[in-house]
């Protein structure tokens, strides 16, 4: 009894070591493959790191003789054929645009859509024969003046079509009606001027979700200056302006015959107090759009460089400026920039910027870095997710409350 004891004990204890040995031989396999790992992860993260500086460096170099990155002059000089993506500029979340999105966006009102090379592209977009397409002008704005009504929807009664007013100014339609309006248009027409009273009347009677899904099934959204705003997250806006309250607006209905716009001081001395304001458009795109920028209206301060100061208060915005006598056109996921010929506008033939019109009409787009707006000429076309993308946060205007005292919506409700 006392051997077979001591042979068993034995034998446990020789397995008791083998098994030992073996957790220790799995113990270091593990910590080794561990390791390994980590020092992979290391390398990985270096060899990004030294990418991403030679990238940088690289576009750095490149700025001052492809002229792809400018500086933050107020004239910048860019590259012809610079391509690029914004969301490779700016740590912010990719923009995916709706799938049957389709829009022409103006940078002036009724100048815009009385030129034939606009009013022939929206109607491109339809697909349709002009005599077949439905089009829906909403003159919110322009407080449902007939005058802008008329002068923003002729070229395409000239072309066949069959258009049609939503008045929502004074009345308030009831949903049936505001929805029969909005989903029978092909396309739908916003009129130039006040922003921040068109949008937010929308939005009281519930009109905005209804635009929404006009946007989702296809119909083509467009029109100029606040027309052109409107469909995005914001926009560089003249909604202080007095001349563009509802009752000045009104009470020179029957002098006013061009652009919604205010003109130019004829001096400096003549140039009035009111400044631009930061609005909220309906955000069906995102950036933060200037119309007119290559002009100067009744305060005497040139857009393109009062957008540069609003950018700095909203640097984490894309923003879009397109000169008087431009346009974005955005279908199928891709965008085009529209040049009305024979007109001027701030493109020089270098591809630089003209403060005082002496090139052609195109689009810019500014972004902040490093507490300095850089600015770039817009390409000519190309993937509409590469162009535009989302800011990682929308900073409010806090003059805007102000603006909604001094042009009060005292129109009846829903």
């Amino acid at each position: 009894c006392v051997c077979v004891c001591v042979r068993v004990c034995t034998y446990v204890r020789l397995c008791v070591g083998v098994f030992v040995r073996a957790c220790v031989r799995v113990c270091v396999c593990m910590f080794a493959c561990a390791h390994v790992c980590a020092c992979a992860c290391v390398f990985v993260c270096m060899c990004v790191r030294v990418h991403t500086v030679s990238l940088h460096l690289s576009l750095a170099l490149l700025s001052p003789v492809g002229g792809f990155l400018a500086s933050a002059s107020r004239i910048p000089s860019f590259g012809r054929n610079a391509a690029f993506s914004v969301r490779s500029l700016s740590m912010t979340t990719p923009f995916t645009p709706p799938q049957k999105l389709k829009g022409l966006f103006v940078g002036s009102g009724s100048d815009g859509l009385q030129q034939d090379q606009i009013s022939c592209a929206i109607l491109s977009l339809t697909g349709k024969q002009p005599t077949n397409v439905n089009v829906l002008y909403l003159g919110t704005a322009t407080y449902d003046l007939p005058g802008p009504r008329e002068r923003q929807t002729l070229r395409f009664i000239e072309a066949g079509c069959c258009a049609s007013a939503l008045e929502v100014v004074n009345t308030a339609p009831g949903p049936l009606q505001l929805s029969a309006a909005v989903e029978a248009a092909d396309v739908i027409v916003v009129s130039g001027g006040n922003t921040l009273f068109a949008v937010d009347r929308w939005i009281r009677l519930g009109l905005h979700q209804l635009l929404r899904e006009a946007m989702e099934r296809g119909a083509v959204l467009t029109g100029g200056s606040a027309g052109a705003i409107c469909w995005f997250q914001g926009g560089h806006s003249d909604s202080m302006d007095p001349d563009s309250f509802k009752i000045n607006m009104l009470a020179a209905a029957a002098s006013q015959q061009g652009d919604e716009s205010s003109a130019a001081p004829t001096n400096i001395s003549e140039a009035k107090s009111w400044e631009y304001l930061r609005v909220d458009g309906l955000g069906f795109l995102p950036g933060l759009v200037c119309p007119h920028h290559d002009k100067v209206q009744s305060n005497g301060l040139l857009r393109a460089l009062d957008f540069d100061s609003m950018l700095l208060r909203h640097d984490s915005e894309l923003g879009i400026g397109i000169d008087h006598w431009a346009a974005l056109e955005v279908c199928d996921g891709r965008f085009r920039v529209i040049s009305v010929e024979g007109k001027e506008g701030s493109v020089l033939p270098d591809k630089t910027f003209s403060p005082d019109r002496k090139g052609v009409p195109g689009i810019w787009l500014k972004e902040v870095h490093d507490s300095k707006v850089e600015m770039r000429l817009c390409p000519s076309e190309g993937k509409l997710e590469l162009l535009l993308r989302n800011p990682k946060v929308i900073k409010k205007d806090a003059r805007t409350d102000a603006c909604r005292i001094d042009n009060p919506d005292d129109a009846p409700g829903p």
